[in-house]
């Protein structure tokens, strides 16, 4: 491992249930390692009302109950803004005993925990006699989105901080001027009828016909800013959020979340 090596974990919490009203989340990061470090995390920037806005760091998130569901709405920096909007349709708590090594398969194939499992030079990365702490468990959450969200990108390098990513073009006004189009991110040229033009979080936007291709479905979208056109990716509403599982494959529709005593057990556990 390097010196740019992480392993940290994400750390939430309310005050006390959405039942009494919407909460606002506590969000902080810690290292599981002592050795290691948090690194800097990025914002994400989205397009909302026609003009680009970022996420807070740590993320401001406001916690509410949706009939059945749990509703995540992610705000801007402002603090006011909701950016996008997730709802929560599915809870399933994994409890956890006996030997970490002897964990349910799925949470070891399916989330972070799993990096534990490799060895570097032939070592373990933790102690595999270890247990888990009385109360150990997980939290299975299937999650998806409640409006349509359109991301957005540099369109060329360099990455660029802030409201204003780097246009595809500064010169083309309209999307029926900008194309064809070759993108060197999707590795392939767009013709103006491989997508539809509408409009999509307060913006005129080709939106391709067909899926990108991340674990989430979504979508290439072109779309007309300050007298250019940018880029970015669109998740329709509706949208289940997936995960690749570390070892390739199929992405799977849920997402783990482990309790206090499970993340203490990982930390005495791990010797690295």
């Amino acid at each position: 491992m390097s010196s740019n090596s992480t392993f940290y974990s994400d750390d939430s919490s309310v005050a006390q249930s959405p039942a009494n009203g919407a909460q606002m989340l506590s969000v902080s990061y810690s290292s599981v390692s002592s050795a290691l470090r948090v690194p800097t995390l990025a914002v994400d920037r989205l397009v909302t009302n026609g003009a680009v806005a970022s996420t807070a760091m740590p993320p401001q998130v406001q916690v509410s109950y949706n009939g059945a569901n749990v509703q995540e709405d992610y705000l801007a920096a402002d603090g006011k803004t909701t950016l996008r909007t997730v709802l929560g349709t599915s809870y399933t708590v994994v409890p956890l005993t006996g030997l970490i090594s002897a964990s349910p398969a799925e949470l070891f194939a399916n989330s972070a925990v799993g990096l534990i499992t490799n060895t570097i030079n032939g070592q373990a990365l933790y102690n595999t006699q270890a247990t888990w702490q009385t109360g150990a468990a997980y939290v299975k959450v299937v999650r998806q989105y409640a409006a349509d969200t359109l991301y957005a990108y540099d369109c060329v390098a360099p990455a660029t901080t802030g409201n204003t990513p780097t246009p595809c073009s500064a010169a083309i006004s309209t999307l029926e001027g900008f194309f064809p189009y070759t993108s060197t991110a999707d590795g392939k040229t767009y013709q103006l009828g491989d997508g539809q033009i509408v409009t999509v979080a307060g913006v005129r936007a080709w939106v391709a016909n067909a899926q990108l291709g991340g674990a989430t479905t979504d979508y290439r979208v072109y779309y007309q800013s300050n007298g250019g056109i940018s880029a970015g990716y669109l998740i329709r509403s509706g949208t289940t959020l997936q995960i690749t599982p570390l070892g390739g494959g199929t992405p799977q529709s849920n997402a783990y979340f482990l309790n206090g005593a499970a993340l203490g057990s990982l930390k005495s556990a791990i010797s690295f």
